[in-house]
């Protein structure tokens, strides 16, 4: 390549680094006429007062995925070198990959003040996600959306989506990674499906459950206890802190998300039934249900397992420990609970939250409501004549 050719490709580096704050990324802009806030996400932008001569190269650059947008980069700053030309002492070299810039968001979002589980979550759907696409772009994380709302609920898929967003949009504005590839990705809408609960007899039967190793029957049972008669989270139920267990009052604390706290109620039969399990259970741990893993409590995949294989054995429909927070909410709301106090206990951010998941609660009510005093109407019979209210009501 000869000299000049790298002198222009040195200088719109330096102009685009100059043009980002010193910061190494591909920028945007809307179209000519956009109004839409998200319209500089999605088209490309030519860096002002450059050679016009570049202008093809930006736009190139510009379709290339982030990982070959790097690789050119770093080809000019080589040849730059080898040619004796000065390049901005500012350029970042950044990141090879995304995913090395895992651990440098998660001390972000704990900083930030994350619950710790949150974080967890976010870090293994995003390292799930890159370790078959390591260096994703728009089109690529469009597709791997595509094909998952076709295999798990649009929530789960909106989930994962949103861990990517912030990974990105982290390594994006710390200038790691080039560009934001999900920038102006949206998340799958959430269509309301009504919420699937266990009946009676599975929760009873999960209760009498005999695990295959008998030392862990009573912790199996206690866990299964604790989230159909609280309505807990299995996030929040795992890491209960013995602690934070007040049975003279009836009540538990526990740290929902987003770090919020709050008491959740205690039945008669619950603080009974934990008195009995914390006697015959000491131990030095400071949690609950005690495990010997990383996190030292109990594992929350492993007791799905555990609940999965346990349907399985005793014939009953397969649940799932989330679904006994769903048994709960059902049940009190069924038996006529306020819908503002269900929502405090269960730890909603709002009670349209609760109202939209459980709104298939009472709707039995609801048909005999009408059905007792809606306007009753018959149809005409072609000459303009009809029945209205009280004519029916009359006969």
């Amino acid at each position: 390549m000869h000299t000049e050719a790298v002198e222009k490709w040195v200088n719109w580096v330096n102009k685009l680094n100059k043009c980002l704050d010193s910061r190494y990324n591909i920028i945007w802009a809307p179209e000519r006429g956009s109004t839409s806030d998200d319209a500089g996400e999605r088209n490309p932008m030519i860096v002002k007062d450059i050679d016009p001569s570049l202008v093809p190269s930006i736009q190139a650059l510009n379709q290339m995925s982030p990982a070959a947008q790097q690789a050119v980069i770093t080809v000019v700053k080589q040849l730059a070198e080898t040619e004796g030309i000065a390049v901005a002492s500012t350029l970042s070299p950044g990141l090879q990959a995304p995913a090395e810039g895992i651990d440098l968001w998660v001390t972000h979002l704990l900083a930030l003040g994350f619950a710790p589980r949150s974080v967890e979550l976010y870090r293994n759907n995003a390292q799930k996600y890159l370790e078959h696409d390591p260096s994703p772009t728009r089109l690529s994380i469009q597709m791997y959306i595509a094909k998952r709302l076709e295999e798990v609920s649009p929530a789960r898929v909106g989930g994962e989506l949103k861990a990517l967003k912030s990974l990105f949009g982290y390594l994006h504005e710390e200038g790691l990674w080039l560009v934001n590839p999900t920038a102006g990705v949206r998340s799958a809408k959430v269509r309301y499906r009504e919420r699937q609960c266990p009946d009676d007899g599975t929760v009873m039967a999960l209760l009498q459950h005999e695990c295959r190793r008998k030392a862990d029957t009573p912790k199996f049972r206690m866990m299964v206890f604790l989230l159909a008669t609280t309505g807990l989270r299995v996030g929040e139920a795992v890491a209960v802190l013995r602690r934070d267990i007040d049975l003279p009052r009836g009540r538990v604390r526990v740290v929902g998300k987003g770090g919020k706290e709050r008491y959740v109620p205690l039945l008669p039969e619950t603080a009974a039934a934990l008195r009995e399990y914390l006697a015959a259970n000491p131990t030095d741990s400071p949690y609950l249900f005690p495990a010997g893993n990383a996190t030292g409590h109990q594992d929350l995949t492993v007791f799905e397992k555990s609940v999965r294989r346990a349907c399985d054995k005793l014939g009953v429909p397969r649940t799932t420990p989330h679904q006994l927070r769903h048994y709960y909410a059902t049940v009190m709301l069924q038996g006529g609970a306020k819908l503002e106090v269900v929502s405090r206990i269960l730890g909603h951010a709002g009670v349209g939250v609760t109202a939209d998941i459980y709104r298939h609660v009472g709707f039995n009510e609801l048909a005999e409501t009408a059905e007792a005093h809606a306007p009753r109407l018959l149809p005409g019979n072609g000459d303009g004549s009809g029945t209205n209210g009280e004519e029916s009501n009359r006969r």
